[in-house]
């Protein structure tokens, strides 16, 4: 496991032209910027934290989650809906900087004002109720989102440096890529479901160009092929079976836990329609049928396999045959029903269609 030394990645300046100066002890660093006596009736604020970082799991995700939920203007901000999230970033800081979470300040919004809610939080992230400002009213969302957050622009700035100086690193590692992705995903992620329930696709979004072009270099490195970035939804899909497949190995999705489940949920829909072997899935098809017409669709869902599959590849087979046929339209949507030519000398629908699917 790699160590790194913070010292080595403090900035030398502020973005307003500030000198950063640091005192080094054994195990600690200590920052802050160089003012001739006071500023404003203050001494310059100084940021403590550990001066050595193991590069494992938790160092890795945690850069990952605070590159795609972050703030990274005044200070450490980070916010997020999932209380599991919230917790992975103050461990985060807490194990791997040495910032103790009772220095973050801390915002409710909510669609609802609820009594207790300050509490509540409180509870959830074991900080102090009196580090929490006014709970916000946001009638545009739908559930309650909290952001813990400590002013210093010494601070953001050496986490901007680190993550920037980190990218080789990142990326001459697999373990490393596929921890800094699961942050990532579980910050900026999407699952999306087909109606019948398997993944369509997973997609990470983020409306800068040089992020998004470091993420798909950290797909590449994992084996992992994604699809090309869509300006309007600021985000690039990754999908297809074999990708989807690497995605579950590295547990990339493993770190939120809503998209966890939908996830695992979907792949294993994906799963088991994609073990079915082509006669199989036509057997399937005849049984759905010996009850009734059917459009594309309802056998789609039916059987949990993909329309386009139904459409262009078993259904154009078993009408060849001569085991079924059109039977009018539903809207704009064809019908299938089974074919007159269908073994008929079985007394039961049943029976025919296990013979037809001998033939």
């Amino acid at each position: 496991m790699k160590i790194i030394d913070l010292a080595e990645f403090v900035p030398k300046m502020t973005p307003g032209g500030k000198e950063i100066l640091v005192y080094k002890d054994e195990d600690k660093i200590i920052l802050y910027t160089a003012v001739k006596g006071w500023s404003n009736g203050k001494w310059p604020k100084e940021i403590a934290l550990k001066r050595f970082m193991a590069l494992d799991a938790l160092a890795l995700e945690g850069l990952g989650l605070w590159e795609g939920e972050s703030g990274k203007d005044k200070g450490l901000y980070f916010g997020n809906s999932s209380p599991v999230l919230m917790l992975q970033f103050l461990k985060f800081v807490e194990d791997k900087m040495g910032i103790s979470r009772e220095k973050f300040r801390v915002t409710i919004n909510t669609h609802i004002i609820k009594v207790d809610l300050k509490e509540k939080w409180s509870k959830i992230l074991q900080i102090p109720i009196m580090n929490f400002t006014n709970v916000c009213l946001d009638t545009r969302i739908n559930h309650e989102y909290a952001q813990v957050y400590l002013n210093s622009i010494i601070l953001v700035e050496l986490i901007k440096n680190l993550q920037e100086k980190l990218g080789p690193a990142i990326l001459s590692n697999g373990e490393y890529t596929a921890s800094f992705l699961r942050g990532m995903f579980a910050a900026e992620g999407q699952v999306a479901l087909k109606k019948w329930g398997t993944v369509a696709h997973v997609s990470i979004s983020s409306a800068e160009k040089e992020l998004v072009l470091f993420l798909k270099r950290c797909l590449q490195t994992v084996g992992i092929t994604s699809g090309k970035y869509m300006l309007q939804s600021r985000a690039f899909p990754i999908c297809g079976y074999k990708n989807l497949k690497r995605f579950k190995e590295l547990g990339i999705h493993t770190l939120h836990p809503e998209k966890r489940a939908k996830f695992e949920q979907g792949f294993a829909n994906y799963t088991r329609v994609n073990v079915l072997k082509g006669e199989e899935a036509r057997k399937l098809i005849l049984q759905q049928l010996a009850s009734g017409s059917k459009t594309y669709d309802d056998l789609a869902v039916a059987l949990g396999k993909a329309r386009t599959t139904i459409q262009a590849h078993h259904i154009p087979i078993l009408e060849k045959r001569g085991l079924i046929k059109r039977a009018g339209k539903r809207g704009q949507a064809w019908m299938w029903a089974l074919a007159e030519s269908t073994p008929a000398i079985f007394s039961t629908p049943t029976d025919r269609v296990l013979a037809a699917a001998q033939t």
